[in-house]
This record gives structure tokens, C-alpha cells and sequence, in this order.
């Protein structure tokens, strides 16, 4: 979730179909007539016409924010998934866009608001408050969240998803696609098709408040014995599909981490680990949105909430195996084997290019020789980092699992490659060996 304090603009938000269409069309007839607006005005000035410069023109990135602001839930969480490292995967222009995405947009003007909680709640749902902020003080990419004082004086977070959201998934998904499609910022071989279907089976999931009410009260009580970690409580009878009421939790955003010492850099990364071998190897089921506003980090002892739960899955029986044997071939630290075990398990797409696997093998040499060089593997100067550059974009794009994994191993990926990335950016360092070895052992690998 991200803070909206400073640019909250409260905005009368598209419900139906039709509207949320209409937006869409209208955005492809504006970024027509200012490409060839642009166009014109290279010919008047004897210029050569720049027909990509013309679609990546400031109007129409301007146009295409103001837009996709409007449409909230596919466009944001679209911007989430292929945004993880805008440098590596987006051209400056769309990373211009999704960042104004995540850090601005519309929330519901207070009438949607109290439409859409009288739905939930029933006409006399103010009784149950001592107050109530109407305005919210942060934003997900399907819903808002305001901060409120029950009747009993417990301070509680309450997220409200905006409305039209669920029924328009599968339209604004189209409208989406064929947008992109037809901006011209897209990279050649881009996978759309793959990257829009990820983003639909996500919305499903996270519009469901119910489901995710059930994964915090699951989390609850599998950090039970983990003190660092800490889940809201959630308030059921303020729960419903569309709204969703939790304990308000203190601290700051993980992001602001980066400009912490390195000892608290350090501890946290190393929590954030453990969670996630917990997650997959005990709890059988990981939290998988990596968006670094989901965590908050306490100023008193370091501890870690998470927030969000509404993209979670089981991990499957397959699945399970598959990181099982990854980490027990992992600390062979032989590279023929690693790379034997990724392609008979499918790690490596079957029609991947020579020069794609060559790619991969360099990938996998560089770690295994970093990781068992120093005690201590520090991911600033990781050199994995330096082979994936705007120059190796087609064979990075081969790195994308195969669709013959499952669904909850590509989800899994996507977590764990959010976090290395995070790493990367603070430049934790952490002894990856040590805790590699250490799960082989309680796992008896």
C-alpha cells in the first residue's frame, strides 16, 4: 500500500464497464492526434518525422497516466508486475508512467465512499465508531485504506475497494492489453500476453477481501513463535468481500530502509529470508506481492509487519519438491549439475536460444563462484547484476518460467526476485551460504 497523505485527489471513480471503456478509447484518440500532432510539427520544421519519439511524447505519457489513474486496479497491478526493476524491463517512457501510477491517484470522493460501506456495513455503520477519516491516508491498487477509532477505542486500518473493480477485470484487462499494444512503448519482444494473464489471476485473488481476512488470520498463527514478525488482527465483523478491518500497525515503510547502517540493513534482509524459507519449506504458503509498501519496519526492535495478504498461495506438492531439490543441488556448488537439474525440471524454457542458454550458465557460474568466494554475499556488488543490461533484454526475457510450472512456483519467483532486487538496492550483505546449508539440514537433504 502506498502513503497518499501529500497527493490524495479525491475523484469520482468509473464503476461500469461502459465507462471504464470509454476512458480507454478516449486515451487511444488522444495519443493518435498528439503523435501526429508531433508528427506535423517535425514536417514544418524540416525535421526527419521521429515516429517513436512521437509516441513516447511527454503529452502522451501525460495522457496515458492521467488515464490508467482512473482505472486503478489492472493498470496499477500491471505496473507492479513488470516494474519489480523498471531499469532492466521498461523503456524511460513507461517507467515514467507506472512510477507516477504508484506514487499518485484518485480515490473515491466521500459520497462512493459512503455508498460503498453502506453496502457492506448496513446505513447505521457509524455507531460502531468513535471516528471516522474520511479521507484515506493510503492507497492499494484496487482499493483505499482510511484510519478510524472503534467504538471500543481500538485504532483500526480499513481497506475499501473500489467499486467496479471485480466486474471489470476481465474488460479492463482487454482495454489494457490493447493499449499497450497500441502505444508503441512496449519493447518488441515483450511478453504481453504472458505478463496480462499473471496480472489477471492476481486481481481475482486480491479482490476477494474475504479470502485475504482468512490468509492473515493463517499467518497469524504461523508466526506465532516469531517475534520479529507481525500480522494485523482482523475485525470480522467489520470483514466483508469488499471491505476489510485490521489493527493498525506503526512503523516505517521498508523502502526507507535504504537509508539505515548497514547492521539493521543486515538483520532485517536476513528476517526477510527466513520468512520466506519458512513460508515455502514450513507454512507451505507464501505471501508473494513483494511491494516493498506492504512491510513496515518498527523504530523500537526492528520488527517486520506485513500488511498485505491478498495475493498468497498454497505451495503445491510439485512445487515444494522443486525448491527442495534446488537447494539440495544448490550446495553441490557445482555448476554442470545446478544447470543439469534446471533443465530437466524446466527452470530453463525448452526453446530457449543457445545464446539464451549461454546466458543462463554465465548466471548460474557467476553465483555459484560469489557465493562460495565470501562468507558474507553482498548484493550491491554482486556482478549477476552487471549481465543483465538493456543490452541482454531478449535473453533476459528467456529467464520468465516456463508455463508447464505452476502457477504458485511462477508467484514464488516473482517474490523472490522482487526481494533481490530490494537487496540489491540497500546493498544488504548476508551469509546466503550459511543459511543455504542450514535449511538443507533441518530439511535432512
Amino acid at each position: 500500500m502506498k502513503n497518499i497523505i501529500e497527493q490524495n485527489t479525491a475523484k469520482r471513480l468509473p464503476v461500469s464497464s461502459l465507462a471504464r471503456t470509454t476512458l480507454s478509447t478516449g486515451l487511444l484518440f488522444r495519443l493518435g492526434l498528439n503523435t501526429s500532432q508531433s508528427l506535423l510539427s517535425d514536417i514544418i520544421s524540416v525535421k526527419k518525422p521521429d515516429l517513436r519519439s512521437a509516441l513516447v511524447s511527454k503529452k502522451n505519457v501525460t495522457a496515458t497516466v492521467n488515464t490508467l489513474k482512473n482505472l486503478r486496479g489492472a493498470a496499477m497491478k500491471f505496473g507492479q508486475l513488470v516494474s519489480l526493476d523498471d531499469s532492466i524491463i521498461l523503456s524511460p517512457e513507461l517507467s515514467s508512467i507506472f512510477a507516477q501510477l504508484r506514487s499518485s491517484g484518485y480515490s473515491m470522493t466521500p459520497s462512493q465512499l459512503k455508498k460503498v460501506l453502506n453496502e457492506n456495513w448496513g446505513e447505521g455503520w457509524l455507531k460502531n465508531f468513535k471516528n471516522f477519516e474520511v479521507r484515506p491516508f493510503a492507497a492499494a491498487s484496487i482499493g483505499q485504506v482510511h484510519k478510524a477509532i472503534l467504538a471500543s477505542g481500538e485504532t483500526v486500518a480499513i481497506k475499501v475497494q473500489f467499486p467496479g473493480v471485480k466486474k471489470s477485470i476481465d474488460n479492463d484487462l482487454n482495454t489494457l492489453k490493447f493499449i499497450m499494444k497500441n502505444s508503441g512503448m512496449l519493447p518488441a519482444n515483450f511478453p504481453l500476453e504472458y505478463y496480462i494473464s499473471q496480472c489477471g489471476e492476481l486481481l481475482r485473488q486480491e479482490t476477494d477481501y474475504e479470502l485475504e481476512a482468512a490468509n492473515i488470520n493463517n499467518f497469524s498463527q504461523f508466526l506465532e513463535n516469531f517475534s520479529c514478525l507481525k500480522v494485523p488482527k482482523v475485525y470480522d465483523e467489520l470483514t466483508t468481500d469488499q471491505t476489510i478491518t485490521m489493527s493498525f500497525l506503526e512503523g516505517q515503510e521498508l523502502s526507507s530502509l535504504v537509508n539505515f547502517n548497514q547492521s539493521k540493513k543486515d538483520k532485517i534482509s536476513l528476517s526477510l529470508i527466513e520468512l520466506l524459507f519458512n513460508e515455502i519449506f514450513n507454512f507451505k504458503f507464501v505471501q508473494t506481492d513483494p511491494n516493498l509498501a506492504n512491510f513496515l519496519v518498527s523504530k523500537d526492535d526492528n520488527s517486520i509487519s506485513v500488511l498485505d495478504f491478498g495475493a498468497c498461495c498454497r505451495v503445491s506438492d510439485e512445487t515444494y519438491k522443486l525448491y527442495k531439490g534446488l537447494l539440495k543441488v544448490s550446495l553441490t556448488l557445482d555448476v554442470e549439475k545446478v544447470k543439469l537439474f534446471l533443465e530437466e525440471n524446466n527452470f530453463v524454457p525448452r526453446d530457449a536460444s543457445a545464446e539464451g542458454t549461454k546466458f543462463i550458465d554465465k548466471i548460474v557460474a557467476t553465483a555459484i563462484e560469489e557465493i562460495t568466494r565470501h562468507e558474507v554475499f553482498d548484493f550491491q556488488k554482486s556482478k549477476i547484476f552487471e549481465l543483465i543490461t538493456e543490452e541482454n533484454f531478449n535473453l533476459y526475457l528467456e529467464l520468465i518460467p516456463s508455463s508447464v510450472l505452476g502457477s504458485d512456483f511462477i508467484f514464488i519467483q516473482r517474490k523472490i526476485l522482487g526481494l533481490i532486487l530490494f537487496f540489491r538496492v540497500i546493498g544488504a550483505r548476508v551469509p546466503l551460504l550459511k543459511i543455504l546449508i542450514k535449511y538443507c539440514k533441518l530439511l535432512d537433504l
